[in-house]
């Protein structure tokens, strides 16, 4: 059986081929060359990486396909794929921790006044103390809104509770979130949860039924004081209404790390904003996130090969998640 590992940023080609120790007879196979792609998959039995339309064509025995990130909506938007047989698992819990972690640090970096410190630094103005700590805030007693408590969702809401913040979220597909949510209502409550919330930062995977979910109109349910979060997926935050309701200061502040299209277009409005805050899709990033990944593929080999469905995170295509 071929295992062919695609580019990634990730350093895969090490952690996955111990993955086969115990499986003889498994070949893995690192193709870092995209254009050379579609020769190298025509005979993998599972690739690892990401893949178009052309390489899905070549692939003429593929049966697996692991994503190395938790988003599956680009391969989803392969139709031939999702038509397919072809098993597509996702990297979904790996990412958790760090995207939490990203999230809490853009939050911070407003409410404790970063990014006005680091623009005056360049400067080298130390005055802009007398500016920045009259409107410093600190996370105590103040409402953490997440809409989608799916796992990165729960790791905000554990980090949330250690700044002593209330936590409530919203969900289509559950009404448990565990130790760190005081409350997870229904998804038609996200209007009121965008009204009572102080932070609110969205996680929901995206699909057809969330693409524009977070329109102009709850947008403009939030408070003045209110923040929005992106982290999940671009497409989710309508990011035309985000971006003329910060012009507009109808709330105080947003920040996203994903956008569509990414890259973000050189000439988009959004640059220019002094309380957006923009990463360029790195939140999911780790020193781990090769082991991570290396641990889901170590156990769907085995389930794999056993032919013991489904895999760990499998996703539905028809669903998209």
């Amino acid at each position: 059986m071929k295992v062919l590992i695609g580019a990634n940023p990730m350093g895969l080609e090490e952690t996955l081929p111990p993955c086969g120790a115990d499986h003889p007879g498994v070949t893995f196979v690192h193709e870092p060359d995209r254009g050379k792609l579609s020769a190298a998959i025509d005979d993998a039995d599972v690739y690892v990486g990401w893949i178009g339309e052309e390489q899905f064509a070549a692939a003429k025995e593929l049966k697996w396909i692991q994503s190395p990130s938790s988003g599956t909506n680009y391969y989803l938007a392969i139709p031939a794929l999702v038509a397919s047989d072809v098993l597509l698992t996702s990297a979904r819990g790996t990412h958790a921790n760090c995207v939490a972690d990203s999230a809490m640090a853009m939050i911070l970096a407003f409410t404790r006044g970063v990014v006005d410190c680091v623009i005056a630094q360049q400067s080298r103005d130390w005055g802009v103390a007398k500016v920045v700590r009259p409107k410093l805030l600190e996370l105590t007693g103040s409402q953490m809104g997440i809409v989608g408590i799916g796992a990165i969702g729960k790791a905000i809401a554990k980090r949330a509770k250690a700044f002593g913040m209330r936590v409530e979220a919203v969900d289509a597909f559950t009404n448990e979130g565990g130790e760190d949510v005081d409350a997870v209502w229904p998804l038609e409550r996200l209007g009121a949860l965008m009204r009572e919330s102080d932070y609110v930062v969205v996680t929901l995977p995206w699909t057809r039924e969330t693409d524009g979910m977070i329109d102009a109109e709850l947008i403009g349910e939030m408070k003045p004081s209110g923040m929005l979060v992106g982290m999940s997926r671009g497409g989710i935050i309508d990011k035309d209404a985000l971006g003329q309701a910060l012009k507009e200061r109808t709330i105080a502040c947003a920040a996203l790390d994903v956008f569509k299209p990414e890259p973000l277009p050189d000439d988009s409005e959004l640059w220019d904003l002094d309380n957006l805050l923009i990463l360029p899709h790195i939140a999911g990033g780790t020193q781990l996130e090769g082991k991570y990944i290396a641990d889901i593929f170590r156990e769907n080999m085995g389930k794999f090969l056993a032919n013991d469905l489904p895999l760990r995170n499998q996703v539905d295509k028809e669903r998209g998640f």
